[in-house]
């Protein structure tokens, strides 16, 4: 497989060696502990390595294999080149909990606990920390190896399609994805693409679809590749295709694909974001609205006639309607319900110009958040005009109405912000919308509001 396998299984090889190391060691720290503080008996002296080892081995037998078995079922090892930070975490707090159960199963098996409650809970957040340093180091580690050159897998693309440039661009704009596009300037045919396949060592081959590759030619590329365990990708003709979210199922052996359910169509991932909205909506409320609230609007009544807030109406889930509060950034001139903001927009007060650079002017759409119309994180409302205009030139549009609407979303952090000066302006901000819709997860939130935060502090170009 080459140097590239050598030094990623190095890599998961050296991880799981210090994982165990480190889990074992832990282990015995902690049973250390357990006679020190909690042991019913007073003891003379703390009893020594093998002492430890001959009276618990099979607990701590037990203990790592069961940590092995979990690695396996949350894939804790497995490393690739497009993992994102979020994915690495989620892994992490399933090895966590479901290894927290374990501890107090086994705990619990022993004729006198093996440990307290207290010092498994200690042990399981010392495992999490442990945990997050060492994934987050080999992270950057292989990061920084890809923006420098190294251990880089070269990939073809063949064929062309709108997606595929726009590939290109995301490839050459981000080293630390570790994939280099071997470039091929003339038409190939099958004998050619083998003969560049070896001489170029390419890992994985990239078939855009709709561009203009024969069906015959698509399936020797399959064989060639199938033979040689090359992998094979697809690159959609369009973002907004069902058929980027199929899963698969089977009917005896007979393939069927199924649209995925999008994640928030689950009742327990509704509850989840609920839960999560409300407690972080009254924590913003109690903490910071409660006296931010009343100095931005003595500061927009001293520069402006006017109310405090402004309501528009906005679609929502589902397509409801409601009314979405802001603090007033404008004069009133009769159009700022139906004309939307643009570039050095003359009806912006000066408080309002502050309020915007900053993203103060949402803070309202807490209260929104509150009263179940808005969520933290989600595809942020247009106005209606926009809805209406949009939804009939841009497939797929209205699928952002299956969630609801955001104080922030990941349009947002990515740089989808500000004026609507083209149609693409807001195709980009609507693909971006759609992916969130389809691979929403609580991490995924985090990443976004901790983004979101950031910017507010740098300040967004553009914001308007």
């Amino acid at each position: 497989m080459g140097n590239q396998y050598k030094f990623n299984f190095s890599i998961k090889i050296g991880l799981f060696l210090i994982d165990v190391l480190a889990v074992f060691l832990l282990f015995l720290v902690f049973i250390t502990l357990q006679y020190k503080y909690y042991y019913p008996i007073h003891l003379s002296r703390l009893p020594y390595f093998l002492e430890i080892m001959t009276a618990h081995y099979k607990a701590i037998l037990l203990l790592l294999f069961s940590w092995v078995i979990i690695a396996d079922y949350v894939k804790l090892y497995s490393i690739k080149r497009l993992n994102y930070l979020r994915e690495i975490i989620k892994k992490i707090i399933y090895q966590s909990f479901f290894f927290l159960i374990i501890i107090f199963t086994v705990s619990g098996l022993k004729s006198e606990d093996l440990l307290s409650n207290k010092l498994v809970l200690i042990l399981t957040l010392s495992i999490f920390i442990y945990l997050i340093l060492t994934r987050f180091f080999i992270f950057s580690f292989l990061r920084k190896t890809h923006e420098r050159g190294r251990d880089l897998k070269n990939i073809l693309i063949v064929g062309e399609n709108v997606n595929s440039l726009k590939l290109k661009k995301i490839l050459e704009s981000r080293k630390h994805f570790g994939l280099r596009i071997i470039e091929n300037k003339e038409k190939l045919d099958i004998s050619k693409l083998i003969e560049l396949i070896n001489n170029e060592n390419i890992k994985e081959v990239y078939i855009s679809q709709s561009g203009f590759v024969e069906y015959e030619f698509e399936n020797q590329i399959l064989n060639y590749c199938e033979d040689n365990h090359i992998n094979v990708n697809y690159i959609p003709y369009s973002l907004n295709n069902d058929l980027i979210s199929l899963d698969v199922n089977y009917i005896d052996t007979l393939p069927i694909f199924k649209i995925k359910k999008y994640p928030l169509e689950e009742a327990n991932n509704q509850i989840t974001k609920s839960f999560f909205d409300t407690f972080f909506s009254l924590l913003v409320c109690i903490v910071v609205l409660s006296w931010l609230f009343p100095v931005i609007a003595l500061l927009i009544k001293l520069d402006s006639n006017g109310p405090v807030i402004f309501k528009q109406k906005r679609r929502g889930l589902n397509g409801k309607e409601f009314d979405c509060f802001k603090f007033r950034t404008m004069r009133n001139d009769g159009t700022n319900s139906i004309k939307a903001t643009v570039v050095n927009d003359n009806r912006i007060t000066k408080i309002g110009n502050i309020l915007r650079k900053t993203s103060l002017d949402e803070l309202p759409q807490f209260f929104n958040v509150l009263n179940g119309d808005m969520s933290i994180v989600g595809p942020r409302p247009h106005m209606i005009s926009q809805d209406i205009h949009y939804s009939e030139i841009i497939r797929k549009y209205n699928l952002r109405n299956y969630v609801k609407p955001g104080i922030t979303g990941l349009a947002q952090v990515k740089g989808y912000r500000g004026a609507i000066d083209c149609d693409k302006d807001m195709e980009d901000r609507i693909r971006t919308d759609i992916f969130y819709v389809r691979n929403w997860s609580t991490l995924l939130d985090i990443q976004i509001i901790y983004q979101t935060v950031v910017l507010i502090f740098k300040g967004d170009e553009n914001a308007i």
